[in-house]
């Protein structure tokens, strides 16, 4: 059968929907709009736009932690997309496939100020990814593709970036459509179960309790105790948790729900709002979603990425996040609760510790019946200063000329 002639970014989105593609996270763009076009015209894949291009990646990662299968990005070229960067080198880190797909309105010309010029996404991503390429001729895009899903899953799992100029997406090539790799997974997705009881600090980086980014034992002991009553095994739901700072032994508590535990290993602060999205999205793909998804954070990284609420609130993400943040009264800090409030979700402060549990019991409620995030914010204690260095002498500023 002779090959058809198609689009170049047609049978990119087929080789997508043999990946098991379902959802692309990405923040939207003129030089997307072919994508969307031909996304549209397949069927079967959805779009979530975010409002920050490193939220997407994130999103992206705790997609494929869940699904097995290497997670999709899509992000218009521009000075907002370097923040790519950071998503990627910790995707990198913890072995998460992943396939970023980056769109630039035009594959040659100058730019009409080299101010406006765009950041060169492959050059930035080429330390943190096993490929970063640019497409220059629209015959590469199917096989980029393919070898981009590939790639990313072999050996030591990574992300892989691909940046398409929108005027070769939609110039036509020839393409034979048995060339499908039929939709490979990973080996080992980097989810684990773990004991409901018995969460402890990772004592082996920078999460120790006691520390800015650590929680305090009595916390973690009454979560453990929290989402360890597993009331009826028959009934109960699986819970997966997302944290980076802590860590959850081996095994499975008897008698109770399975605690899935994502442990971000090197995620910058506040990533685990964005990475829970992705969990909760692809647990609804499943068909799972009387799954519940828990977020333990640290109340100090939570306002970095806290704005991707509001698409948690309006694509119907619901969660569960519990943060541990030192007690700063007096100081000039945002209040966590009016934050969630102002993205349309509800929250709630606890100072007592005895009223943890009763807070925790409630947000798992009112996150089932509005199907939106609720914040628990906890109140743990003073803030750990951490010990300074020698004291040094004030800097000076000097004005130079007239």
């Amino acid at each position: 059968m002779a090959a058809q002639r198609i689009p170049a970014v047609q049978a990119a989105v087929q080789t997508l929907r043999d990946e098991g593609v379902d959802l692309v996270f990405g923040c939207p763009g003129g030089p997307l709009l072919p994508l969307y076009a031909a996304m549209a015209e397949a069927g079967g894949i959805a779009h979530l736009p975010v409002r920050h291009a490193e939220a997407a990646v994130h999103m992206a990662d705790g997609w494929a932690r869940t699904n097995g299968r290497a997670g999709v990005v899509a992000v218009a070229a521009g000075p907002g997309a370097a923040r790519l960067v950071a998503g990627l080198c910790a995707a990198a880190e913890d072995a998460v496939p992943l396939v970023c797909l980056t769109g630039r309105p035009t594959a040659a010309g100058p730019p009409r100020r080299a101010a406006h010029r765009p950041p060169d996404l492959v050059r930035l991503a080429a330390p943190v990814t096993k490929r970063a390429e640019r497409i220059e001729d629209p015959a590469r895009i199917p096989g980029a593709f393919r070898e981009a899903f590939r790639i990313a899953r072999e050996g030591r799992p990574g992300p892989v970036l691909i940046d398409v100029p929108a005027d070769l997406a939609v110039a036509e090539i020839a393409s034979d459509a048995g060339r499908a790799t039929g939709g490979g997974r990973w080996s080992v997705p980097p989810t684990r179960a773990a004991a409901p009881a018995g969460l402890t600090a990772d004592r082996g980086r920078q999460a120790d309790a006691g520390t800015v980014r650590g929680a305090p034992p009595w916390f973690l002991t009454e979560l453990g105790e929290v989402f360890g009553a597993g009331h009826d095994p028959a009934t109960a739901s699986d819970t997966y948790l997302v944290s980076g700072a802590l860590e959850a032994p081996s095994g499975v508590g008897p008698g109770g729900p399975r605690l899935r535990h994502l442990y971000g290993r090197s995620g910058p602060p506040g990533w685990e709002v964005p990475a829970a999205i992705g969990v909760r999205k692809a647990l609804d793909g499943r068909g799972e979603r009387d799954a519940e998804v828990v977020v333990v954070l640290d109340g100090d990284g939570f306002p970095s990425l806290s704005g991707e609420l509001a698409a948690a609130a309006r694509f119907d993400a619901p969660m569960v996040l519990l943060l541990h943040t030192p007690d700063r009264a007096g100081e000039d800090f945002a209040d966590p609760v009016r934050l969630a409030e102002a993205y349309g979700c509800a929250g709630r402060d606890v100072v007592d510790p005895a009223e943890l549990r009763t807070a925790v019991e409630w947000a798992r409620k009112e996150a089932v019946s509005t199907r939106r995030p609720v914040l628990v914010d906890v109140r743990t204690g003073p803030p750990v200063r951490l010990p300074v260095g020698p004291a040094v002498e004030p800097v000076h500023e000097y004005t130079h000329g007239p």
